[in-house]
């Protein structure tokens, strides 16, 4: 049964190269599920950036909505699996609903959150039933001012509850700040 790792802090923190140390000190196997899309030429350079920074040796799949398939799939034939990260996957999934943010009824939005969170719940049932541990990195999006539209506070809430419920079941979660990384549960 595979264990999570939970890896949160804030933009530039240095959670991904944390991860990725971590990753790797559980054997050279290793799958790295990407969910970020290439969008835009910041994102271009962000993915490349971190394509750069892992070693040749990882196999990456890109899995910007359903991470919870590659998971099932590769984690009986490798040592770990990173997963960067979850509050991209968050907005890959809030954007596949056409919604009128400022009409939406809370029952909705309710309704919406449920599925989101179904995903998690599915990559947490793949990583139980796998043999690889996973490490997934998430960012701690609620330390900020109370955002302005409707959107983003419903995606800065469903975030920090994707987060509480990933961090539940963590054996270890770790806070990264300014590079460096702080134990937060366990060992």
């Amino acid at each position: 049964m595979g264990r999570v790792f939970l890896v949160t802090g804030g933009a530039r923190s240095g959670k991904s190269g944390f991860a990725e140390q971590l990753a790797a000190g559980f054997g050279p196997q290793i799958v790295y599920i990407a969910t970020a899309r290439p969008v835009d030429e910041e994102m271009v350079d962000r993915i490349a950036r971190h394509r750069r920074q892992r070693p040749s040796s990882w196999q990456t799949f890109e899995a910007p909505e359903r991470p919870s398939a590659v998971i099932a799939e590769q984690g009986q034939g490798c040592d770990a699996i990173l997963l960067d990260c979850l509050t991209v996957l968050t907005t890959n999934l809030l954007l596949l609903y056409d919604i009128d943010w400022e009409h939406v009824s809370r029952h909705r939005l309710a309704e919406i959150e449920g599925e989101i969170l179904s995903e998690i719940e599915a990559i947490y049932k793949a990583v139980c039933e796998s043999r690889a541990d996973l490490v997934a990195v998430t960012n701690e999006v609620g330390c900020g001012i109370v955002p302005a539209s409707p959107m983003t506070r419903f995606f800065r809430d469903c975030a920090g509850r994707i987060n509480q419920r990933m961090a539940a079941v963590a054996a270890e979660v770790y806070w990264v700040v300014s590079g460096i990384p702080v134990r937060i549960k366990g060992r």
